[in-house]
């Protein structure tokens, strides 16, 4: 789930799919993070829109269960994706939470949300992430997460933004 690296396209490909909430069933090695996995896995049999930034660039996600589009400044990449391919691409990359713990309600567009704390650790890269995440009380999907770490020994803050409503894939994208 280490949320969105923007690496060369083959690593974005994995990454985009590892990265943000759509890291379906990791490991945890607590039940206190439950909620945070149950919500995830939730997101991948979910359409979705992302809005991102990191490093001052934004980016967006569009996931229909069966295709991820990827873009930035008005250019997309498509690939394939299904739920199963997200779980997959979560598992590879290792990802790992703990510490998780349940710190207030609040309200993100509109929707009463719980927000969770949790540490998550992508095996993969040996990268620790601290991790805040909004799940929606009513739904139960992830509506926004906000992650801080070191990338090159450089900090990295991650900020995603979740919509499920009327997703489509972008206009004129094949």
């Amino acid at each position: 789930m280490s949320h969105y690296r923007i690496l060369s396209f083959s690593t974005l490909a994995a990454a985009v799919l590892a990265a943000g909430f759509v890291a379906a069933p990791a490991r945890a090695d607590d039940a206190s993070c439950k909620p945070v996995l149950d919500a995830i896995t939730k997101a991948t049999r979910t359409p979705y829109h992302e809005f991102a930034t990191t490093g001052g660039k934004s980016f967006e996600k569009i996931y229909t269960t069966t295709a991820l589009y990827v873009g930035s400044n008005g250019h997309w990449v498509k690939m394939p994706a299904s739920p199963q391919d997200l779980i997959d691409a979560l598992r590879e990359s290792g990802a790992m939470f703990t510490e998780c713990k349940s710190l207030r309600t609040e309200m993100v567009a509109g929707q009463a949300a719980t927000v969770y704390a949790a540490r998550e650790r992508l095996t993969s890269v040996g990268e620790d992430d601290h991790s805040q995440f909004w799940i929606g009380n009513a739904s139960g999907l992830p509506l926004k997460s906000e992650s801080d770490s070191q990338h090159g020994g450089q900090p990295s803050h991650v900020s995603p933004r979740f919509t499920y409503d009327n997703v489509q894939p972008p206009a004129g994208v094949q």
